[in-house]
């Protein structure tokens, strides 16, 4: 089938047009390929935990598209009735619209809940497979915290830091439990030396919106003694695109816990994504770009 596709001055982005997955994403001015493995793509992730069973997904890429209505700079899915892991089927409608400004692609998603259970978390926009650049050293993820900055390493060894117990394979989210994301933490840059992709969000909301990381399906190896593995939770990042029967992947979401009730509608904070060049300077200068089109120092009196 065709993909959808959509392109700007930084991004170039294909769908699945059967379920809604992004299986492409490339960055236009360097052909940094961020996706290119198309049965790893992803769209959305629901939490809607049932009486005795918290643990229930509602996977995107399992659920078959409404809609799709393609427009110039833009396009709309609807998925209307979702499939959960143990719940079955749910009148619960998700909608994202996923629209082009000049250099940014801004994904929006709106859910409404008309089952019986609550919607705790929805990953939106969420990346099944998110390469480093093809001669990259090394690559890290980069994250504003209290009056300074966080980098967690990807590649060569990646930096897990949820622990080695309650968790499936390795995962990033700050250590810090208030900057784990917006309002705190606004933004995230998955970069390397000189190029990267700013995530952040593109709305002044005191939503809860964390950045999240995760390597699938584990280390390569987890005794490793490199200045990058800090600690026993870190290992060696695989370099092969699979290990037996599994396919390795770092899977990126920007994850919102809305706790969205029954009866209720919720549009989520849409979030911007766009490719830049250059250091952390760079992909920070956007988040203070667009924080300066809305904010605006206030006159002190005289």
């Amino acid at each position: 089938m065709t993909p959808h596709i959509l392109k700007n001055e930084t991004l170039h982005l294909e769908w699945n047009p059967a379920n809604g997955a992004l299986t492409h994403l490339r960055a236009v001015q360097t052909g940094w390929e961020l996706l290119d493995r198309a049965h790893l793509g992803l769209s959305f992730q629901l939490l809607i935990p049932l009486p005795g069973r918290r643990n229930n997904l509602v996977l995107g890429e399992q659920q078959a598209l409404t809609s799709a209505m393609v427009q110039e700079n833009q396009i709309t899915f609807v998925w209307d009735g979702v499939r959960s892991q143990y719940g079955g089927q749910h009148p619960i409608k998700v909608v994202m619209n996923v629209c082009l400004e000049r250099k940014q692609a801004i994904f929006s998603v709106t859910i409404e809940n008309h089952s019986e259970y609550v919607v705790e978390n929805v990953y939106a926009p969420y990346l099944g497979d998110v390469q480093r650049p093809t001669h990259a050293e090394w690559f890290k993820t980069f994250i504003y915290t209290y009056a300074s900055a966080q980098e967690m390493s990807i590649f060569p060894t990646y930096q897990n830091t949820r622990g080695y117990f309650g968790i499936d394979s390795p995962m990033q989210l700050s250590a810090w439990g208030a900057g784990v994301g917006a309002p705190m933490s606004p933004f995230v840059l998955l970069r390397e030396a000189g190029q990267g992709l700013y995530v952040g969000v593109n709305s002044a909301s005191s939503e809860l919106v964390a950045w999240y990381s995760e390597l699938r399906p584990g280390y390569a190896n987890s005794f490793v003694t490199t200045p990058t593995a800090i600690n026993i939770l870190n290992g060696e990042t695989p370099t092969g695109s699979r290990i037996g029967e599994h396919d390795v992947a770092v899977r990126f979401a920007a994850i919102h816990v809305p706790y969205i009730a029954p009866g209720e509608t919720r549009t989520l904070t849409p979030v911007a994504l766009e490719a830049y060049q250059g250091d952390w300077q760079q992909g920070v200068d956007l988040y203070r770009n667009w924080r300066k089109s809305w904010m605006h120092t206030p006159e002190i009196p005289t």
